[in-house]
């Protein structure tokens, strides 16, 4: 049984050079295409609603977005915008729609009201409406929507390639007065954890990971990248650990006391690899880590996530996504290659029970990908 206060410990007196040096020992030992790609999800996002029953401090989610002509509130997206989005993802060649909005919208009285209005039961029927119709288009659905019941991300499983909750942290001081989850039940470390334990039951592909910045320890950190190891190890279900860091806007109450610096935010990155090595992706957000791309690489970034060609990335409007020929340019400079994927990884569309027929017919259409 691994002793996590020594593994603490021992990752926390290397530096980033010993990180460097133990992470190219350990690529060293796998294949050399493995080594050299860099794989990207061509997406789009379907922002859903902005109502949420949480207050993080640290959010911009729920504030009115920059450049788009929408309140500040948005109880729904209409389904004729909808239908605009999938008309233009099918337009760029997207494979992936991520499908994300506040948690738990349906608790607002607006919400409910324009529920019932739409001809909807409720906001899970609405949102299965939303996948079925990306799916008739050959776009395959990623949801992130916050805590869903078991019973909930079963019935969401049918229409989706894969799914996604971030853990962020399980740090009590969060939860304290003046925390950044100080309000925000959804948020509690032990309704996160159950959720992402329930994707593993339901055998539905799964990508979570922690943010980084928000008051959190590197202790904490790493604790937190064993218990997402500890939950693959038990369902298989991971994909991905994605580890993003929180970026300051104008008009939000948290000011970080101390900021985080992309020294530790490598440092992380490192560790990672070295925990989860090469059986899980690590991720970080390419519009955020921009200028230090290349000390990415070092660490044994595996992918960037979803790249949108037409949406901006709605939890940091101000960072443009970049372009892939810049990304391929960059990387060709350092020696590797980018690839496309589906927001379901490969292993996951032939192993027993993960990938539902209707998602597998539309993967084998793109075989260029498979």
């Amino acid at each position: 049984m691994i002793n996590k206060n020594k593994e603490i410990e021992k990752y926390k007196a290397l530096t980033l050079r010993s990180l460097k040096h133990k992470v190219k020992e350990l690529k060293r030992d796998f294949l050399e295409e493995k080594q050299k790609s860099i794989t990207y999800s061509r997406n789009f996002t379907l922002s859903l609603s902005n109502y949420c029953i949480n207050n993080c401090g640290y959010c911009y989610y729920k504030y009115t977005i920059p450049k788009q002509k929408i309140s500040k509130n948005v109880t729904l997206l209409a389904m004729k915008d909808a239908k605009k989005l999938i008309k233009e993802g099918v337009k760029y060649n997207c494979k992936e729609a991520l499908i994300m909005s506040g948690e738990q919208p349906e608790s607002f009285s607006e919400v409910k009201k324009e529920l019932k209005w739409r001809g909807h039961q409720n906001y899970l029927e609405y949102v299965q409406k939303i996948c079925k119709d990306l799916l008739k288009a050959k776009l395959l659905p990623h949801t992130n929507i916050g805590y869903l019941s078991f019973e909930e991300m079963r019935r969401l499983k049918a229409y989706n390639a894969s799914m996604g909750l971030m853990l962020e942290s399980t740090s009590d001081t969060l939860f304290g007065k003046g925390g950044v989850h100080e309000f925000s039940p959804g948020k509690r470390p032990e309704k996160r954890i159950e959720h992402i334990k329930n994707a593993g039951k339901l055998k539905i592909p799964f990508t979570s990971g922690l943010l980084l910045g928000i008051g959190e320890s590197f202790d904490d950190c790493i604790r937190d990248l064993f218990l997402l190891k500890g939950l693959h190890e038990q369902y298989g279900h991971l994909q991905e650990i994605i580890i993003q860091n929180f970026e300051y806007k104008k008009g939000i109450s948290y000011i970080p006391q101390k900021p985080l610096i992309m020294e530790n935010m490598l440092k992380i990155v490192g560790v990672a690899k070295l925990i989860f090595q090469e059986e899980l992706a690590i991720q970080v957000p390419p519009n955020l880590i921009r200028g230090y791309e290349e000390h990415f690489l070092k660490m044994g970034i595996d992918d960037l996530g979803g790249i949108s060609p037409f949406t901006q990335d709605f939890i940091n409007p101000e960072k443009e996504w970049p372009k892939i020929t810049y990304l391929r340019t960059l990387l060709a400079k350092n020696g590797y290659v980018l690839k496309e994927r589906f927001p379901i990884y490969k292993r996951f569309i032939k192993k027993k029970g993960f990938c539902p027929k209707n998602i597998q017919k539309i993967v084998n259409s793109y075989n260029h990908l498979i």
